[in-house]
Formats: structure tokens, C-alpha cells, sequence
């Protein structure tokens, strides 16, 4: 039964190879590990190569007694490392994609480590506030028409980073009737709605194409990827949490509008 859960946990939570430290750990948080994943100092010490880190694998087990898995991780990374070795400042980011994933580590790195209100939010990663130092290390990277959307919004000590990486993953970008050969876009407001083609499904990051499933908060996955989610990790939506019921399983390839979830009315 130990070793049943033990590979459990290792399929559920193994980092993969080239994935960033703060955005594992984010993902870990995300798939239940601060909530039904509780493991002694022994199970703990068998994960073997969780992290791929030697040093936060094996301070996994340091801790005694019983203890989420989550609070395992984070003792880890914090005793191994330092939020300079951790994050990496990037000098741009020009896509959707790897806009959030660096507003994500930006904020991790400041819930971790941090002296801010971020910090009372270990238990809850999504109510985390963009401080003011992360949002000047997001914009100084943007690319110039992201940093001319952001430019739009009003910063404030209490701007939500969920709130801002939605607003960042729904900002379109549309090529200009400029030649082919021009960088030149033109960019419109966020809004919902279905995804570009050449869209990234953000769950397995591979491009959308025709078997997709558009959320009822317009945020679009592939149907598989989708229904993985909701049945394995969460009820809700990945960018915006908003809660979706699961898609039906289809052999067509024509795109599904998922219904919102509804909450009980008792």
C-alpha cells in the first residue's frame, strides 16, 4: 500500500527535465500537493528523484513526524537555496506563454522568500498581489507591444497576480496588413473568446488544432487535456479558476463549448 502511494506521488509530482524549479513548485501546489498528499519522514526519504535536485530530494525526509508534501517541498527549497539562485531575471519575454510563466516565478520567488503580505499566502498560492518590484521586472522584460498593454493597467499594491497573468494570456496579438517580412502588429484588448490556431494549449503547451474545447470563461485546451485536468488536478479552469464541468469524451475533431459549473445553491 506505501509503495502504491509513493508511485502515485512520483507520476502526480515528478519535475520534468527542463522545467524551472518556481514553476514546478507552483504546479505541484496546483495538483493537490499542500491537500491530500501527506507522507511520514521514511516515505518521504524514498521519492528518489522528485525534484531532480539533489539537494531539495533529499531534504524531503529531514523533517520529522507527518506532513503535507507541500510543506516538505518548500522546507527543501528553502533550506538548499536562495531566491537570487532560483529566479532567473529574464532580459525579455515576447509570447503569452512565457509571459505567465515569469509572472509565476516572479511570484513564488516573493511568497518563498519574500518580506511582503505574499508571504501569508503559502497555503494559497492564487492570492498572492504583484508587488511593485515584480511588476517593474515584468514590464522592463515585456516585449514593446506587451509592455504597451500592460501600460493600460493601474498598478496597486493589491493587483492580483492571477488576475494579471488572465490578463496577459487573453491580450491578442494580431499580424498587421504590413508585409510579411515587417515585426510590425497591431495589438487589440483582452478579451474571451476562442483561441488563435496557432494558439498553445498552456496544459501540455503543445498548438491547438481542431479537437479543442473552449471553456464557458473563453479559455481554450485540448479536449483530452482539459478533461485530464478536471478529473486529476482541479474544477477549475488553469489560467483563470473559474469552475467548468468536464467535457465529453469525442472521437470527432470538432470543438466543444464546455457549460459553466454550478455551484450548489444549499
Amino acid at each position: 500500500e506505501s509503495q502504491r502511494k509513493l508511485q502515485s506521488v512520483r507520476e502526480r509530482f515528478t519535475r520534468c527535465a527542463d522545467q524551472s524549479l518556481l514553476l514546478w513548485l507552483y504546479e505541484c501546489w496546483f495538483a493537490g500537493a499542500h491537500v491530500d498528499v501527506l507522507l511520514d519522514s521514511s516515505e518521504a526519504q524514498q521519492l528518489g528523484s522528485l525534484s531532480r535536485d539533489v539537494a531539495i530530494d533529499r531534504g524531503l525526509g529531514r523533517r520529522r513526524g507527518t506532513q503535507s508534501l507541500w510543506m516538505r517541498l518548500v522546507g527543501s527549497v528553502r533550506a538548499a537555496y536562495t531566491a537570487d539562485e532560483l529566479l532567473l531575471q529574464r532580459d525579455s519575454w515576447s509570447t503569452r506563454l512565457e509571459g505567465v510563466q515569469y509572472l509565476t516565478e516572479l511570484s513564488m520567488a516573493d511568497i518563498l522568500f519574500g518580506n511582503t503580505q505574499n508571504s501569508q499566502c503559502l497555503d494559497d498560492l492564487d492570492r498572492a498581489c504583484c508587488t511593485w518590484d515584480m511588476w517593474q521586472a515584468l514590464r522592463r522584460s515585456a516585449s514593446p507591444l506587451y509592455a504597451k498593454a500592460l501600460s493600460s493597467v493601474a498598478w496597486n499594491r493589491n493587483l492580483k497576480v492571477l488576475k494579471l497573468k488572465a490578463f496577459i494570456w487573453d491580450y491578442r496579438l494580431k499580424p498587421s496588413s504590413l508585409p510579411q517580412d515587417s515585426s510590425s502588429s497591431e495589438e487589440t484588448q483582452p478579451r474571451e473568446g476562442a483561441a488563435c490556431g496557432d494558439d498553445p494549449c498552456t496544459i501540455c503547451h503543445e498548438e491547438l488544432g481542431r479537437n479543442s474545447c473552449e471553456l464557458e470563461c473563453g479559455h481554450e485546451f485540448h479536449r483530452e487535456c482539459i478533461r485530464t485536468w478536471l478529473q486529476e488536478h482541479s474544477s477549475t479552469c488553469p489560467i483563470c479558476r473559474d469552475y467548468a464541468v468536464l467535457p465529453p469524451a469525442r472521437n470527432n475533431s470538432q470543438p466543444y463549448k464546455a457549460r459553466p459549473w454550478k455551484r450548489s445553491g444549499f
